[in-house]
């Protein structure tokens, strides 16, 4: 049985090493604007000491990363099981039906999931 010489020393790959940048925040301003990409997290967060919940979705490339807050209307529609799932979310109008007094009409969405997961989630 043969074994390698003492002195030598292997050589090992170097890893090719990207910057990884915090996700940009997406703020729906005007209807019909969309977003989309796959849903990799939905997390509770703090906003002006209100509590909401905050969406984490990845580009299919493996590229940007994105937020968003969630909305009365996009957290009875987005939940736990679509993570990995690829998720398209369009602002389609305002309700201003049951608005009281001062505030904001409730912002209305379209939401369509992938039936499947994305591969690698």
């Amino acid at each position: 049985m043969a074994t390698a010489p003492a002195n030598t020393t292997q050589m090992k790959a170097r890893r090719e090493m990207v910057e990884v940048k915090a996700p940009a925040q997406f703020k729906f301003t005007k209807q019909g604007e969309i977003i989309n990409g796959v849903l990799v997290s939905i997390e509770p967060t703090t906003v002006n000491g209100k509590q909401a919940i905050e969406y984490l979705f990845q580009n299919p490339d493996g590229g940007a990363r994105f937020t968003c807050l969630g909305t009365n209307d996009l957290d009875k529609k987005l939940n736990p099981q679509m993570i990995g799932h690829y998720v398209e979310i369009r602002y389609e109008t305002d309700d201003s039906s049951f608005q009281k007094p001062g505030q904001n009409p409730m912002k209305v969405f379209r939401v369509s999931v992938s039936r499947e997961i994305e591969p690698g989630y």
